[in-house]
């Protein structure tokens, strides 16, 4: 009973927002091609940045699956390449490029239209979204993304802490599938929103945040300038994406732990009970497992994934509010909050 209502209420939950989906495209707020921009937009900047850190990914990922073996970070990435040779370092590529492509363009112009529909106007949304706007959005963007991720984040893992496992992402979902099943595939689920929900919902609000702090540095550093240039706004942009990574990999790492034990190797049970079985079993301390590093990977991550996604934006004639003046976009803000008022 139980998985049905949990069934009534996704299916309730999606048809409302599909039709907030659609009333946003009646009011003309964006456009099909807009969303496209997006998608577009936050696949490649997905992409590239996680296919840059996969070596990164693949240390910290043997270093949460394999405890006490390596004394850190940097003796991890020696001994891989000592014993398994370079290209071991890129162990898990296809799944990674592929599954991240997907979940960053659905996570990224999701986010946008949710923005569009939880904020008081499409001004606000663009330009200077409350950061509980930002919250909800990209709550509800990263919730519709990790149906995607999921199944590729497992035959990711299991090919780097498994040898053995297929290294191709069409052998290695049709190997999972056929040993496991489709639980196999999604028995990471919980985990994995564990972990980028609150990735994602840390990555967009303190981005949001840090946004409005460094452009007005920026703008205290350039007196007298009406505009912020395209290579400025590209430059704020990775700046406040940085400093966001730094918030998204704390607050996300005891979830990408349990995701890389439980995807690990093969179980059987409720999910949710080998979760908390992982967590007590590891304890506090041991949740934190590689942090160091993937603190250095989710910051370049996110700052690389801005600074490329809103330069995207600039070619395609959308100005990201990294572009926007904090006098234009403070006034924004406030004209609307006025006028609720």
């Amino acid at each position: 009973w139980m998985i049905g209502v949990y069934t009534m209420l996704s299916l309730g939950f999606l048809v409302y927002m599909v039709g907030n989906v659609w009333l946003v495209w009646r009011m003309g707020a964006i456009s099909a091609v807009k969303f496209l921009q997006y998608f577009c937009a936050g696949g490649i900047s997905a992409f590239l940045t996680h296919a840059a850190c996969t070596p990164l990914d693949m240390v910290k990922t043997r270093l949460q699956t394999s405890p006490g073996v390596y004394e850190g970070p940097a003796a991890a990435f020696r001994t891989i390449v000592k014993e398994e040779g370079p290209g071991a370092l890129l162990k898990g590529l296809g799944a990674t490029a592929s599954g991240y492509f997907m979940h960053g363009a659905f996570k990224y112009s999701f986010y946008e239209v949710f923005k569009l529909i939880l904020a008081e106007s499409p001004a606000v949304a663009v330009m200077k979204p409350p950061l509980y706007v930002s919250m909800m959005a990209g709550f509800l963007a990263e919730c519709i993304a990790c149906v995607l991720l999921t199944p590729m984040e497992a035959i990711r893992i299991r090919s780097v802490a498994d040898q053995s496992f297929p290294i191709g992402v069409a052998e290695g979902l049709a190997f999972l599938y056929k040993v496991e099943g489709f639980h196999g595939l999604y028995k990471g689920m919980p985990s994995v929103l564990l972990k980028q929900v609150p990735y994602t919902v840390g990555q967009f609000v303190s981005f949001e945040f840090f946004l409005i702090l460094v452009k007005r540095m920026a703008e205290l550093a350039s007196p007298g300038q009406d505009k912020i240039s395209s290579t400025t706004a590209a430059a704020i942009s990775m700046t406040a994406g940085l400093m966001a990574g730094i918030v998204a990999g704390v607050i996300s790492q005891p979830g990408d732990t349990i995701l890389s034990k439980l995807n690990q190797q093969e179980s059987e049970g409720p999910v949710l009970h080998q979760m908390l079985v992982i967590a007590r079993a590891l304890g506090p301390k041991g949740l934190f497992l590689g942090l160091s590093t993937r603190l250095i990977q989710v910051s370049c991550m996110i700052g690389g994934q801005f600074l490329i996604y809103d330069s995207v934006k600039i070619l395609c004639g959308i100005q990201p509010a990294s572009a926007v003046p904090s006098a234009v976009a403070n006034a924004v803000a406030q004209s609307h909050s006025t006028s609720v008022r």
